[in-house]
């Protein structure tokens, strides 16, 4: 699987995607609170309402997706990824009270839908990109990918947490790897996601 280069760059690029992931849970509760000035009680009103959405809307977007190109529909999750983390950046130049929370819960439904538009089409390439006699063994290397995430993030996330808008372009850089990957992978690979399984990483960073 290590010679398989089109399936190395799906797995880099769901590892730093991941992160995008990761950062709701460890990094941004204390970005609001510290950076934003959101009372402590109300963070939690973040990861709620991203879950909420996540369960009502999670199948209908993921039909949604079945219309596109698995690689440049991942890629588009991904940036709206990027573009909600730029708006999580400006939100400390905003006043606090009503107006800063309303504004963070906002930007939060943007960062649901680049997990929701990412999600489905991101694992379904992971699938058929797999030969069907190896699918086990490259599966779980691609889930490895979120499992080194995991386990570096909440280390990394700490020093970084200060560092500006790195998980902007981490993100980006995920999704310029899915297009240039959408090059060398088979057509029937990043074609139409009708009949590959809806499932959805994101459940999976939480657990």
């Amino acid at each position: 699987m290590l010679a398989d280069r089109p399936y190395l760059l799906l797995t880099t690029a769901n590892f730093l995607i991941a992160f995008g992931y990761t950062t709701q849970a460890i990094a941004l509760p204390i970005f609001l609170t510290r950076d934003v000035g959101i009372p402590d009680a109300l963070a939690g009103a973040v990861f709620a309402l991203n879950t909420v959405l996540v369960a009502t809307l999670g199948v209908p977007v993921a039909r949604f997706t079945l219309r596109g190109r698995r690689t440049r529909t991942a890629a588009a999750g991904a940036v709206v990824f990027a573009l909600s983390f730029a708006a999580f950046a400006v939100l400390p130049l905003l006043t606090g009270g009503t107006g800063a929370l309303v504004a963070v819960l906002a930007v939060a439904v943007l960062y649901t839908a680049g997990e929701l538009v990412h999600s489905a089409p991101s694992q379904s390439l992971a699938i058929q990109a797999a030969p069907d006699h190896l699918r086990g063994r490259y599966l779980s290397v691609h889930q490895l990918s979120w499992s080194v995430c995991r386990t570096i993030a909440p280390v990394l996330l700490g020093f970084l947490l200060d560092a500006g808008r790195w998980h902007v372009w981490t993100v980006l850089t995920g999704a310029a790897i899915l297009l240039r990957a959408e090059r060398v992978l088979p057509p029937h690979v990043v074609g139409s996601t009708r009949k590959a399984p809806a499932a959805n990483p994101a459940r999976e960073v939480r657990t």
